[in-house]
């Protein structure tokens, strides 16, 4: 059982002027659900996991075959690539702290009257 005339023509005016006024709305709605989103906090620790296992693995190699440089190259990865994540996510925390502080002006105390 479908819709009267006049339905269907207020439907297909409605469609009309969302995809008017909200194209890319329209294009997300349309295109579904096709790839996975992982957020992203999950993809910061697993790469800082990853990073850990990938250093540690270099220094027991290097352990394991006497190697100096496989042992200071394994160090390094192991602080400074997640040293680095984790300034990089530091300073994007200050920025949006910043942004709310400009935001919203701080309080200066009781209200005095």
């Amino acid at each position: 059982m479908g819709l009267p005339d006049h339905e269907e023509r207020a439907l297909a005016q409605i469609e009309r002027q969302l995809l008017d006024d909200d194209p890319r709305f329209v294009a997300r709605l349309t295109r579904g659900r096709s790839r996975l989103r992982v957020p992203r906090r999950v993809l910061f620790a697993s790469a800082l996991v990853l990073t850990y296992a990938v250093g540690l693995v270099t220094i027991i190699a290097g352990v394991n075959l006497a190697s100096a440089f496989l042992v200071v190259v394994g160090s390094a990865v192991t602080a400074a690539f997640p040293t680095a994540l984790g300034v990089r996510a530091w300073r994007q925390r200050r920025v949006d702290v910043e942004a709310l502080l400009r935001d919203r002006p701080l309080s200066t105390g009781p209200a005095e009257g």
